[in-house]
């Protein structure tokens, strides 16, 4: 597999040139929020599915929780990571994309950087931080990506300005898709139910693919990676974002 490798805001960043592309030409972008045993493992041909349909992609591992969770950290990555493609290749608005809590930056990402990008999609992801925190384990995490120390300063501090539930009326001019497993526990249909509510209450254009299984990693459920669906869904939004731009 053709992929450079770098160091972007301190966490090893992957960029992976579209094929058949012309130089100088602009190629479509996909930023995302995946870790390298997503894009170089296990779901390598979904990687290499985005490549031929003429996308370049940039993603990142993440170094520590403070470059995920929607983090100021992991925002800033998003950033450079767009930087960094710009200087490689001509390329249009980016698509961005996650899968769990990288799902979660990339959306904080395209809420801080409104009218950026054409579009964002995510695999299962986080979308209700407070009933998040709950779960065994997440509250360390969170803790030390927000540098917060309990639930009540999340809600307070944390959630207006980097929860989906509370952003999903500010996103309603971009175009978003969620691939959701029916039996995932960890970020449950009903918190993603609550974000849609929310989009399509303030007119946004949000909708969700159910498929079979539980959380998205990099090990599965295979479904909630179904490229050409995800590649068809991202150039219908281009598309309407060109149209958008158009004089007159």
């Amino acid at each position: 597999m053709d992929v450079e490798r770098a160091v972007i805001n301190d966490c090893e960043a992957f960029f992976f040139p579209a094929r058949g592309s012309t130089p100088g030409q602009p190629v479509g972008l996909l930023l995302a929020g995946l870790r390298s045993s997503t894009v170089l493992g296990r779901f390598s041909d979904w990687t290499e599915a985005w490549q031929a349909a003429g996308y370049a992609i940039a993603s990142y591992d993440f170094k520590d929780d403070r470059y995920t969770w929607g983090a100021d950290a992991g925002v800033a990555t998003f950033s450079e990571l767009l930087e960094a493609a710009r200087q490689r290749w001509a390329v249009r608005r980016p698509i961005v994309c996650g899968s769990s809590r990288g799902g979660l930056t990339a959306l904080v990402w395209a809420h801080r950087n409104r009218g950026v990008p054409a579009a964002w999609f995510g695999m299962n992801p986080v979308m209700n931080l407070g009933p998040f925190y709950d779960l065994e384990g997440r509250a360390t995490s969170l803790n030390a990506a927000y540098g917060i120390e309990n639930k009540a300063e999340l809600i307070r501090d944390v959630c207006p300005v980097a929860n989906p539930v509370d952003l999903a009326a500010d996103l309603v001019r971009l175009p978003m898709r969620t691939w959701q497993g029916r039996d995932d526990e960890v970020t449950p249909p009903s918190e993603l139910a609550k974000f849609d509510a929310g989009v399509r209450e303030a007119g946004g254009s949000h909708s969700i693919t159910y498929g079979p299984g539980g959380h998205a990693t990099a090990d599965g459920p295979r479904a909630q990676f179904e490229a050409s669906a995800q590649i068809a869904f991202a150039q219908q939004a281009e598309g309407g974002a060109a149209r958008a731009l158009r004089p007159g």
